[in-house]
């Protein structure tokens, strides 16, 4: 077993996307096998995009699966989420859906409006909810606090 240090994955060809996203929306999902061949479809520590390699192990249930992989470069991993690996005899294909997707503008985020842009966002409320961190706190859980404070301290 070879061990890796933690490295740098090399820039994104596009722009930075959760790797689930991208393999929910190209239908890169299912279970794999013990002793699928598949390829890695994301950079990983110690192994490039790309990299042959064979499933030793398929441990977890129901959503919540992962993979011990042997890579043809020597290195093993453990834990490897199924985002990250495709089959092997459809990894062209799957990197083709990849960068249509990604050129389609799936993947576009939204502009902001103004309100949240400024961090508003109680004018839904009456216009007197603060807005903490981006999120908006209901005036009667300020006046539930306060009550409670002022029980808890006799003032």
């Amino acid at each position: 077993m070879t061990l890796v240090e933690p490295e740098v994955a090399p820039e994104p060809a596009a722009r930075d996307v959760d790797p689930a996203l991208i393999a929910a929306e190209i239908g890169n999902d299912g279970v794999l096998k013990r002793k699928s061949k598949v390829r890695a479809f994301t950079p990983l520590p110690g192994v490039p995009e790309g990299t042959p390699g064979k499933v030793v192990l398929v441990n977890g249930w129901d959503l919540w699966i992962r993979y011990h992989v042997m890579f043809d470069n020597g290195v093993n991993l453990g834990s490897v989420n199924r985002e990250h690996l495709v089959p092997a005899k459809q990894y062209d294909e799957m990197v083709e859906k990849r960068r249509q997707a990604l050129e389609s503008g799936a993947f576009d985020e939204p502009e902001a409006d103004e309100a949240a842009a400024e961090g508003g966002g109680g004018e839904a409320l009456g216009g007197e909810a603060p807005v903490v961190n981006g999120v908006s706190i209901p005036p009667h859980l300020i006046e539930r606090s306060a009550a409670a404070r002022k029980r808890l301290t006799g003032a």
